[in-house]
């Protein structure tokens, strides 16, 4: 709900909004597959490690020379799939700083060689948290792993989004979590390549938040 959204944040009525609602991007086909690791515990319904089966994904990927972004959902997380997709990786002739990982806690200057090296082609994987989800243009990767549902349908196409965006064919690969909207959207595929993007929603009369946005704008502005 683009237009309502920008409207209600701004305060005018939504008809003197312009909506664009067409994408003029490149963008090639995309293959899209949900895996659901095998249960290794019946009786709490403990399926294998998603993070472990994403990692092999990712590694595969890698070692076949495809530009690779595996998606963790925290900052350890990203931490722990980065050791473990090097050291999948590491009797294949591809140096540690082939694979990286990207996090909101890295230095300015750390993310920028980053982003960088991916552009100019000398990373082949990199492990992140939702920092590289949309923003940021990131060169020409062709594959995303996800390691758990991000806990929302806009969340997971921005992700898949960060492949093929310059026309070529490309490949997203979500790994449920023992989770239970994981094993729901892992039994229910349908659901998540058909269902409608969550509406953005905002109470511009919260006096909470109106607090909150007076600080930084005194912060940013300083009145006299």
């Amino acid at each position: 709900n683009p237009q309502a959204h920008a409207a209600r944040v701004i305060g005018v009525p939504p008809e003197s909004m312009e909506l664009i609602a067409e994408s003029g991007a490149p963008r090639g086909e995309r293959r899209v597959l949900l895996y659901n690791p095998p249960v290794v515990n019946a009786e709490l319904g403990i399926r294998g490690s998603c993070s472990k089966r994403a990692v092999r994904f990712a590694a595969d990927l890698v070692r076949a020379r495809v530009p690779t972004i595996l998606f963790g959902s925290s900052r350890n997380g990203v931490e722990t799939m980065l050791k473990y997709l090097r050291d999948a990786t590491a009797d294949d002739a591809l140096p540690p700083s082939a694979i990286m990982g990207y996090r909101g806690g890295y230095l300015p200057d750390q993310r920028r060689k980053i982003e960088a090296g991916l552009r100019a082609g000398e990373i082949l994987g990199v492990v992140s948290t939702n920092a590289l989800e949309l923003g940021i243009d990131i060169g020409e990767l062709d594959a995303v792993v996800c390691a758990g549902y991000p806990g929302s349908v806009a969340a997971t196409w921005q992700r898949f989004g960060r492949a093929g965006r310059r026309g070529s064919p490309s490949i997203a690969v979500l790994v449920a979590s023992s989770a239970p909207v994981d094993q729901y959207v892992a039994q229910h595929p349908s659901w998540l390549l058909g269902s409608p993007i969550e509406e953005a929603r905002i109470d511009p009369h919260n006096l909470e938040v109106l607090v909150q946005h007076l600080k930084c704008a005194a912060f940013e502005l300083p009145f006299v």
